[in-house]
């Protein structure tokens, strides 16, 4: 009694005074009082915007003022656009014409010099030393060598050439013109690799002693061969040294249609890299590679120099060679015109947020009293429709046999509902503000704790059993425990929703204790009913017991494993006695007969609602990992591991087990037998119940059945 009237006490103690600490919860809990109602009348807003109309204002202008920003930027960046779209044009068809006079003008020299490479005497003359071959020339060549070299001579005059040489397959020039430069061993080279080929080869651009030069290499054909024949033969190679100083610089000029500050620049691409070509001034190819321009770069871009200097420009490659003629312009040069637009644009920005403001102030005026009779309806309506849905909560809240509570990181409850209050004993209103451990206890207290702690970790729900001792006495609750976040997602306590599950554990703690006694009278049953398997099912329970140990499993497999080995003979009441009790070896028949009884069992547990782990656990017990086992020849992938364990510890106690048509074998027989066939039994299990044997409790063991053996 003295319990009891504690409680009276701080029943009536709390109704005197309420506590300091529920006084702190109060401001906490207002906002999940479900028995508390708006009021339907709207709050006044007038004053707010009597003391600060100028937030208002401001705050409008500053959304007028950066839509308005937006939109001049947007009207900018597209004439931005008009401007560049119109530039590349510029670039694009200035680069492009002046791509297209160059590849003109070698296009021209190359035209010039195949007169002479297209001329018959010519072609007569470079098939004979193409014939006579090996540097040595016949006489009548050699005759006509001072004849040759005069026209040749003749020839690169005419047509203003640095040099011209007629090379030999072996990269000796046979004729060359007055006054043109020794050959070089590259020259030579590229001259041989060109007999392989038979269209004209235009080589790179190189500096010379006055300026650029560049040479092309043109190949003769035999004598009266077919010109449009491309496999005809090649009998000679002219090589001509073209200066390319003074026309180019010619190209490169800006022309008198485009803008004053376009600058034409001409690069030659060698392995990848671009180098410069100045044909009016030394060093005429510059020593380095342009950093700024990759393979990839040369459509219209946006670039910025080595000084800082940005610049539009526009490439194009002159076709058959590799050149490439870039059309540049300064950034700002190009986009002068942008600058007068920007302001124009600035301005009528301004002009249209003052004209929107002075518009909109006016309608905001005019529209405040109707705003605030619409606001005043809406709420009312908006606190109907909150009252209501709080007035359903509350009723569910109220008449629900669940226990809801939200406690505050302090663990201190912030909201309980009246069961949560039934199940402590304590007024509802009592409840904020006091803790686990005052209204359950010290244990129940330390447990209810951990499972917050592994809420807030995890920011998952926790599921748990805990028991609580009430006045009633103990009682068990299955827990659900979630954090409670607010709407930035910060952490504002923990919910516990518990359902109240005594009466359930008792009731499946009763029908455990009966499912175990049918168990142990099956099974006593089967075994007085046939002398052979006394004691049967307790062995094979307690070998699987040991070998489950020595895998480690876990409790619940190690109880399937228990249970299926009390009920694994169950089938075999089924069986006649004369086959289950006959002397000699069953006929094929008999075993047909004897093995059914694994069905029998399934059809007995699965009637009487037996787990379906401890059914596949009975129901395999003779099957094999190769398929060779019964009733449905299963394979390792099918069989569960009770069934692998059972089945094994079966064959062990039957084997050393005597029967009139054959002798028992030993515990290490029967362990040799597993060892040797790896197919049948998991070596796993093999591996388990060896070193249980070789324990003290399991040498112990083994002496005890093959004792009972004899």
């Amino acid at each position: 009694m003295k319990r009891e009237d504690g409680r009276i006490f701080r029943k009536i103690s709390w109704l005197r005074k309420k506590p300091q600490g529920t006084r702190k919860m109060t401001d906490a809990t207002l906002k999940f009082e479900l028995n508390s109602f708006l009021s339907g009348n709207a709050p006044d807003d007038s004053s707010l915007i009597r003391k600060a109309p100028w937030k208002f204002a401001a705050l409008f202008f500053v959304v007028l003022a950066v839509l308005g920003y937006f939109v001049g930027d947007y009207a900018i960046q597209s004439r931005k656009q008009e401007l560049v779209g119109e530039l590349q044009k510029r670039l694009d068809i200035s680069a492009a014409g002046k791509a297209q006079v160059i590849e003109t003008w070698l296009a021209s020299t190359v035209e010039d010099s195949n007169r002479i490479a297209g001329n018959e005497l010519f072609q007569l003359f470079a098939t004979e030393i193409n014939i006579a071959g090996g540097g040595k020339l016949p006489r009548s060549l050699n005759e006509q060598l001072p004849y040759m070299q005069n026209a040749f001579t003749n020839f690169a005059n005419q047509d203003g050439l640095i040099g011209a040489y007629l090379i030999g397959r072996d990269g000796r020039a046979y004729l060359a013109s007055g006054g043109a430069p020794a050959l070089t061993e590259d020259q030579r080279a590229e001259a041989q690799e060109q007999y392989d080929r038979a269209e004209i080869r235009l080589l790179p651009i190189r500096a010379g002693n006055a300026g650029l030069v560049f040479d092309f290499l043109l190949p003769i054909r035999a004598a009266q061969s077919n010109p449009t024949d491309n496999t005809a033969d090649v009998v000679g190679i002219l090589l001509l040294t073209v200066p390319a100083s003074d026309a180019l610089s010619d190209f490169l000029k800006p022309s008198p249609y485009s803008s004053s500050e376009h600058v034409t620049r001409l690069y030659q691409e060698t392995g990848g890299k671009y180098f410069e070509l100045f044909p009016g001034k030394p060093p005429y190819v510059s020593a380095t590679a342009d950093a700024g321009i990759a393979p990839d770069a040369i459509g219209f871009r946006e670039t910025t120099d080595s000084s800082g200097n940005s610049f539009y420009s526009s490439g194009a490659l002159v076709d058959g060679t590799n050149l490439v003629v870039f059309q540049q312009v300064d950034s700002s040069e190009a986009l002068a015109s942008l600058r007068t637009y920007n302001l124009f644009v600035v301005g009528l920005a301004i002009s249209f947020l003052v004209i929107i403001f002075t518009i909109l102030t006016v309608i905001w005026l005019m529209l405040k009293g109707q705003n605030a009779r619409a606001l005043a309806h809406q709420y009312k309506e908006f606190a109907a429709q909150i009252n209501a849905q709080r007035r359903l909560l509350g009723s569910i809240n109220n008449t629900i046999d669940e226990l809801i509570g939200l406690t505050d990181p302090e663990g201190r409850y912030i909201y309980a509902n009246p069961s949560l209050a039934r199940l402590a004993d304590y007024p509802l209103r009592s409840i904020p503000g006091k803790t686990d451990r005052e209204l359950f206890g010290e244990k129940a207290a330390r447990d209810l704790a951990e499972h917050d702690r592994k809420a807030i970790a995890t920011e998952q729900t926790v599921n748990a059993f805990v028991e609580i001792e009430t006045r009633d006495g103990v009682r068990t609750l299955r827990v659900a425990k979630s954090r409670f976040l607010n709407e930035e997602g910060a952490f504002l306590g923990i919910v516990t929703v518990s359902s109240d599950i005594t009466e359930y554990v008792k009731y499946q703690r009763r029908k455990e204790e009966m499912d175990r006694k049918a168990i142990t009278v099956l099974s006593q049953m089967l075994e007085a009913n046939d002398p052979y398997l006394s004691d049967h099912s307790l062995r094979v329970a307690q070998l699987a017991n040991h070998i489950s140990a020595e895998l480690g499993l876990s409790a619940e497999v190690v109880k399937v494993i228990n249970t299926g080995a009390h009920l694994s003979q169950i089938g075999k009441i089924s069986i006649p006695r004369q086959i289950r009790e006959k002397e000699s070896r069953l006929t094929p028949k008999e075993q047909e007969i004897m093995q059914s009884h694994v069905l029998t069992s399934e059809k007995i547990l699965s009637n009487a609602d037996v787990d379906k782990q401890v059914l596949d656990a009975v129901t395999q017990i003779n099957e094999r990992l190769d398929g060779s086992g019964y009733p449905k020849g299963l394979t390792e992938a099918d069989i569960a591991m009770p069934a692998r364990i059972l089945g094994m510890a079966d064959i062990l106690i039957a084997r050393i087990s005597p029967r009139s048509y054959r002798e028992a074998i030993g515990v290490d027989e029967a362990l040799r037998v597993f060892k040797n066939n790896p197919e049948k039994y998991d070596p796993a299990v093999v591996e388990a119940m060896v070193r249980f044997f070789e324990t003290e409790i399991g040498a112990a063991f083994k002496a005890n059945i093959e004792m009972k053996r004899g």
